[in-house]
């Protein structure tokens, strides 16, 4: 405020606070060797401010899409509320299954359907914690390409890598930058309550994404937010704050698997993702996840039921755990007391 009070408090460029996508571009190039113009970025009201205005600005109510199974469910709902159809293609634990990926499109394509978009997040999944193999990269982009399908990359996660290193992301990957969309954000970074995110895509998106009437009459995505996060990068403090981020999440993430291993009746089987916030539990039928939420709840225990994240149907035997706000003693005494919950409902009466 002392340096900058009078302009933060106004209404900001349409595009976003130039400094900050500077910024922007600078820790792309670092991290991914990508040399990017402003053109190439517009700062957004966080990740689901980017996915609606994509939404809103790219389709039209009706217009199919593709989503993966399972997917991150409030993203199921933004796309809802824009009236679109949601058609999901399945996972392993190397991502998205890039023929179930081809078979869809060619049974859409003869039922008189081409799908706007693919919605995918590539890196340390959520739910699953699952991320795209370097392999199957490459392969998603030519198969999008070659049936003129965008991809929609929701990259919120990138920076939470707990071992191993990061795949070049789709946008990275695509070298034309006219198939995919990246999607960014400092709520998993920095702050939720920030509501910035950014969106990096070809000039003649952004350019659409900024000339549109909700940025010219608000000026700007956040700018108050812009100036102060634009501010505290520059100070070189965002780089030694998401390293710590990662020394804290991975002793979370090490003690939800360690506890997993520990606790859970045999039968039970679960992801483990190098970065992220999540693992994806999958239990033997007959054992119903919201039966086992339901019963863990009277013992303090909350998790979220499979079903959430699928568009169409799936997730009746599977949990989401996301360990990121927990202490570690939460994390071992809440997965114990799960495992008791299934423990239980498994024996025979």
């Amino acid at each position: 405020l002392r340096e900058g009070g009078t302009l933060a408090l106004q209404y900001g460029p349409a595009q976003g606070y130039g400094p900050l996508i500077d910024y922007l571009r600078v820790k792309i190039q670092r991290d991914e060797g990508l040399s990017l113009s402003r053109d190439h970025l517009t700062i957004t009201a966080g990740c689901a401010g980017a996915l609606d205005a994509i939404a809103r600005l790219f389709t039209k109510p009706g217009d199919a899409i593709l989503v993966e199974a399972p997917t991150y469910h409030d993203a199921l709902s933004v796309f809802r509320d824009h009236d679109l159809r949601l058609f999901q293609v399945p996972m392993d634990e190397d991502g998205l299954i890039i023929e179930a990926v081809a078979q869809r499109l060619e049974d859409l394509r003869r039922a008189g359907e081409r799908p706007k978009f693919l919605y995918t997040i590539a890196n340390f999944q959520n739910p699953t914690g699952v991320t795209l193999s370097t392999e199957r990269r490459p392969q998603l982009i030519a198969l999008a390409r070659a049936h003129g399908l965008r991809i929609i990359e929701d990259d919120v996660y990138r920076d939470l890598c707990y071992e191993g290193d990061v795949p070049l992301s789709l946008f990275a990957l695509d070298e034309t930058h006219e198939t995919v969309i990246r999607v960014g954000s400092f709520s998993k970074i920095l702050a939720p309550g920030l509501r910035l995110g950014w969106v990096t895509a070809a000039p003649k998106i952004i350019e659409r994404m900024t000339h549109c009437g909700l940025r010219s009459m608000s000026g700007g995505a956040n700018p108050f937010a812009s100036h102060v996060v634009a501010a505290f990068c520059a100070r070189g403090l965002l780089e030694p704050h998401i390293t710590h981020l990662r020394e804290i999440y991975r002793a979370r993430r090490d003690a939800t698997l360690a506890a997993l291993s520990r606790s859970m009746p045999p039968g039970i089987t679960w992801t483990h993702p190098r970065g992220g916030f999540f693992v994806w539990i999958t239990l033997p039928a007959p054992l119903l996840a919201r039966e086992v939420i339901t019963a863990a709840e009277q013992r303090g225990v909350t998790c979220l039921p499979g079903d959430l994240f699928f568009a169409e149907s799936g997730g009746e035997h599977n949990l989401r755990l996301a360990f990121s706000y927990l202490s570690l003693e939460d994390i071992t005494q809440g997965i114990a007391a799960l495992s008791d919950t299934i423990r239980s409902l498994s024996e025979p009466e």
